[in-house]
This record gives C-alpha cells, structure tokens and sequence, in this order.
C-alpha cells in the first residue's frame, strides 16, 4: 500500500484531469455534450494541471531547493 501512495504522490490532480477528460470524451462521442462543451472541460483540465504545477515549483523554491 506504501508503494501505491508514494507513486501517486503529486500526480492526483493529474490522473484527476486525465479521468475527466477521459469522460468529456466519453460524453462528446455518445452526443451528450457538443463540442464547445467539450473544449471547455479540455481548458479546465489544463488549468488544474498547469496551475498544480506552478503551485509544486513555488513550494520547491520556498524550500530552497
């Protein structure tokens, strides 16, 4: 169980962005949602990645390291 937590430690937000793309895609292909709908959760994804990203490099460099 140790070895599953340290392998997800600092990729939940990650692996949280690909499931819900994974889902956008799911929805747009079955006709659930359209295409703006699904740009739109593209760009939601790439934010919580891009902005978790940001967040570990100011941690880093606060620490000094």
């Amino acid at each position: 169980m140790n070895r599953v937590r340290n392998w997800i430690r600092g990729k939940k937000t990650y692996l949280t962005a690909a499931l819900g793309l994974l889902g956008a895609v799911v929805a747009w292909a079955d006709g659930q949602i359209d295409t703006l709908a699904l740009l739109a959760a593209v760009w939601a994804a790439a934010q919580a990645c891009f902005i978790r990203a940001g967040i570990g490099n100011e941690v880093q460099k606060a620490q000094g390291q």
